[in-house]
């Protein structure tokens, strides 16, 4: 008994329908679940704001990100949503995040200003990481009175934070808080003290700075109880001494 051959173009033609077939089934379920994806039922009812939010107001925020929504809870942009809220006022950072079924976390991260930039009453202001960020520091907490003033080139705005730091407290024997520090172009440190005292720390690293420093901190004391003046400068540019001017008078000291 034989068994008749299919002809090649039978076969061809067969392969050809069962290839449309399972196109046209994928497409059908392609489509299906884009309509789903889209439909109406996955829509975000809720917003959720957690962390810090002392400088927004929640409903507002609510308001702006639900006009931004496009799509369902499952389409919508979770990156672009999350840089339109970092660019708001005082936002660092934010965390954007889908909580099944139909809730969107936002966990939030506020900027702290430590410090003006360029000039008191500024809009640019300096954060806790020596960031720079735009915002008006009449909505900062605690005594805007009491920041320095920081200055330089931008890309170095961490470097003259860390900079002020460590000069606060090795300069806190003089009794008097750093009003501004400014890296100039040239890559030298100046700094002025709450009490008009200006000092001229020259160039170099937070180490070669504190080590022309601290023989001045050290001897400082003993040559202001031999003058009863004040203290108008310091020039700590020197790698064998420092020179200071007091008023009616000046001298030279020596490491």
């Amino acid at each position: 008994m034989s068994t008749a051959t299919v002809p090649m173009d039978v076969r061809l033609m067969q392969a050809l329908t069962r290839l449309l077939m399972w196109a046209l089934a994928g497409f059908a379920l392609s489509a299906l679940g884009w309509w789903a994806y889209q439909h109406p039922a996955w829509k975000v009812r809720e917003i959720v704001l957690v962390g810090d939010v002392v400088h927004q107001s929640g409903d507002a925020m609510r308001a702006q990100l639900s006009g931004r929504l496009k799509g369902s809870y499952l389409s919508f942009d979770v990156r672009d949503m999350q840089a339109f809220i970092e660019e708001m006022p005082w936002v660092r950072k934010a965390v954007v995040q889908r909580v099944f079924p139909d809730r969107v976390r936002i966990t939030l991260s506020e900027q702290e200003a430590h410090a003006w930039w360029g000039e008191p009453g500024a809009q640019r202001l300096v954060n806790s990481y020596g960031e720079l960020f735009e915002a008006s520091g009449d909505d900062a907490p605690g005594d805007i009175d009491q920041w320095p003033v920081l200055d330089g080139p931008v890309e170095r705005s961490a470097d003259v934070y860390a900079m002020y730091l460590s000069l606060s407290i090795a300069l806190a024997r003089l009794d008097s808080r750093i009003e501004s520090l400014r890296l100039t172009q040239q890559g030298g440190w100046e700094l002025d003290l709450k009490s008009g005292t200006k000092i001229a720390l020259g160039s170099g690293t937070i180490d070669a700075v504190l080590a022309r420093v601290k023989p001045f901190t050290q001897s400082i004391s003993e040559l202001l109880s031999r003058y009863d003046n004040s203290l108008l400068s310091v020039d700590l540019r020197y790698s064998n001494g420092y020179a200071v001017r007091l008023r009616g008078v000046t001298t030279g000291g020596s490491s």
